[in-house]
């Protein structure tokens, strides 16, 4: 998860954007021996300037079917919320949305954790999440750092 450092930094670049809108989001990609490369990030948005912070970790999950991928797609829902209880004193009093990366398509692997990731960020955070297509924070930003194997 982000270091003290690193959310002294994200508050403050909060603090200095007070229009900006903030958004949460998730991703992941297995990596070698049952590991998983997972990405967090807060997106601080303006038109004129946009700032990402990203976590990454690598972590052991396990799912019964690689194409089912429901305690992956859990986690990533888990690192969401844990990045909020980390910055909720700001995010409560500013415009943001949590993008997750879960599918409501039925024929998308992610479709199995569709419901329980809704449930959680609803009773963990209180807002309704974003879903694909339209959770462009975690189906593109967060998703351009799994897959980029390059430090940024």
């Amino acid at each position: 998860m982000f270091s003290y450092e690193e959310v002294q930094e994200i508050l403050a670049y909060i603090d200095d954007n007070p229009t900006a809108k903030i958004y949460l989001g998730a991703d992941s990609q297995r990596a070698k021996h049952k590991k998983v490369k997972f990405v967090t990030v807060l997106v601080v948005y303006q038109k004129d300037k946009s700032k990402i912070f990203k976590n990454t970790s690598i972590e052991k999950v396990t799912d019964a079917k690689l194409s089912r991928p429901f305690n992956r797609m859990m986690r990533e829902v888990m690192l969401i919320t844990e990045l909020y209880t980390l910055l909720e004193d700001v995010l409560m009093e500013r415009d943001f949305e949590v993008h997750i990366d879960v599918n409501p398509d039925e024929t998308a692997g992610s479709n199995v954790a569709y419901g329980a990731a809704k449930g959680m960020i609803w009773g963990m955070i209180g807002v309704e999440p974003v879903c694909k297509p339209d959770s462009w924070a975690a189906s593109h930003c967060a998703d351009r750092f799994t897959k980029d194997k390059r430090k940024r």
